[in-house]
């Protein structure tokens, strides 16, 4: 599992969400609180010019910043923050928070945040006078001026807004400066980063389950194909892969159970063709050996004088000639056969299939009538022409009506007929033979298969005839079907596409 590519997904993607949301919560961190502190900034801004402003008017009436201070213990309850007053010279004249009993000295009072620190003044205070003396904006150009720093005077960190006082003459007569803790608005910040963690933790609980279930679905199939992948590499092509998607891994999938398809398909045709390659040696042996068997010893009986009867000296030498022409027959079959297989039809032509077939039953004619056999023809008129080499149509319609006679019995009926059919012309040998067992059927195109299994010698044929005449078949695309019934007989319709 160390390996696994589930838990590579897994961590990868948990990583890349993880990185994602934390920077997403950073960021949206950093701009809650920059939006908070700037928020608290602009309600100071707008508090201190309107303080400003009471101020002015109070400077105007008395023409100083003092005994104010039942009037800024009052704004510093209302505006939420400590107030100083500045005079033009950039003294602190006056203090929310502090007031003007007894011992109270501007520059020795005890600080208001740190009481523990008696006779701390302002002039004291070097980080107030340093802030202090950064107030050149508000004092010189009279403009508003802001700062978040650690207060030493209160103890903590504040954000600093500093309003000049500009009187009626237009000078800057003063300041006021408020100091709002920090510390709130942290405490704020803090509940809501609670609230944002929370919900970032959620969404990576929630991510990992969608993550967990989406990297699942990625690998299990990916599984079941290594199952496949394995079954077909030990020769078992029927472990197939589910395949529950239409996407890129489910089409792969499906193409992993087409290969093992197609594997078990080659596979078999190649099994079959090796059957048929070992059934073909076995045959070809078994024809070549038997003419050339019976030659050898009837030639070996009339060398060594075995046998000098004349009359049946003439006999042996007939059936030694029989059978050579029997091997001849068998050998050019087999020649036939093999340029069928690895050629062409060449030259053909439009040719009248009715006129061919009328040809034909007239060469067999005479065999029919030896065997009491009535051969007919039956054409439809008219019939278009078909495009094929006429040598090779002859040498189908023979060897399709030579099986028909052999196979009919005397006083029985053989008819070849020629019409169209749709878009093709046909023609169609039928008899009223022994006709062809249905477990025969499928097998009777193949090279030297006969439907009677012990290759009588009184059969002349050499097992050759059908399959020279499927290789005719193919050769002109046309297409052929078989139909036959155990003692009624067998047809056979070969159908040509029209010129």
């Amino acid at each position: 599992m160390k390996h696994s590519l589930q838990l590579k997904l897994l961590f990868s993607f948990m990583l890349v969400i993880i990185v994602l949301i934390g920077g997403v919560l950073l960021g949206v961190s950093a701009l809650i609180k920059e939006q908070t502190l700037a928020a608290k900034q602009q309600e100071l801004i707008a508090k201190g010019t309107e303080l400003a402003g009471t101020l002015k008017n109070f400077h105007a009436e008395t023409g100083s910043f003092t005994d104010l201070d039942a009037f800024l213990a009052n704004a510093d309850s209302y505006l939420d923050a400590r107030i100083w007053v500045l005079d033009a010279s950039r003294r602190v004249v006056n203090m929310s928070g502090m007031g003007r009993g007894p011992g109270w000295r501007m520059n020795g009072g005890p600080a208001p945040g740190n009481p523990s620190r008696p006779g701390l003044g302002f002039q004291a205070m070097g980080g107030l006078n340093a802030i202090i003396n950064e107030l050149d904006p508000v004092f010189v150009d009279g403009k508003t001026w802001t700062k978040t720093f650690d207060n030493p005077y209160y103890g903590e960190k504040m954000l600093v807004v500093a309003v000049p006082i500009t009187l009626a003459n237009g000078q800057v007569g003063g300041a006021v400066l408020l100091h709002a803790p920090v510390a709130g608005i942290n405490a704020f910040l803090q509940h809501l980063y609670y609230y944002i963690g929370g919900a970032g933790l959620l969404a990576v609980l929630l991510a990992l389950l969608v993550v967990n279930y989406l990297t699942r679905n990625i690998v299990r199939p990916l599984k079941d194909m290594q199952e496949t992948a394995g079954a077909m590499a030990r020769g078992d092509y029927n472990t197939l892969v589910k395949v529950e998607t239409s996407d890129e891994v489910g089409r792969l999938g499906l193409t992993l159970n087409s290969l093992a398809r197609d594997l078990a398909s080659y596979l078999a045709e190649l099994n079959k063709m090796e059957k048929l390659r070992r059934d073909f040696v076995a045959n070809v042996s078994h024809e070549l050996r038997t003419p050339l068997t019976i030659i050898r010893s009837y030639n070996e009986a009339l060398l060594d004088g075995t046998v000098d009867n004349p009359a049946q000296i003439k006999k042996y030498y007939c059936l030694m000639r029989d059978e050579a022409v029997r091997l001849e027959r068998l050998i050019n079959d087999l020649l036939d056969l093999s340029r069928l297989q690895s050629a062409k039809v060449a030259d053909k032509e439009k040719i009248p299939l009715a006129a061919i077939a009328d040809s034909v039953v007239h060469m067999l004619k005479q065999q029919a009538k030896q065997k009491g056999i009535h051969l007919v023809t039956n054409t439809q008129e008219p019939l278009p022409a078909i495009q094929a080499n006429g040598d090779r149509i002859t040498q189908l319609l023979l060897i399709l009506l030579d099986n028909a006679i052999k196979y009919t019995p005397s006083g029985g009926t053989v008819t070849l007929t020629t019409f169209t059919d749709g878009d093709a012309v046909a023609v169609k040998a039928a008899d009223t033979g022994t006709g062809i067992p249905a477990e025969d059927l499928p097998y009777i195109w193949e090279r030297f298969y006969k439907v009677d299994k012990s290759h009588c010698r009184d059969d002349s044929g050499t097992g050759l005839g059908l399959a020279i005449a499927k290789q005719i078949i193919e050769l002109h695309q046309a297409t052929v079907t078989v139909t036959s019934q155990t003692g009624q007989g067998t047809t056979v319709t070969v159908r040509f596409p029209l010129a």
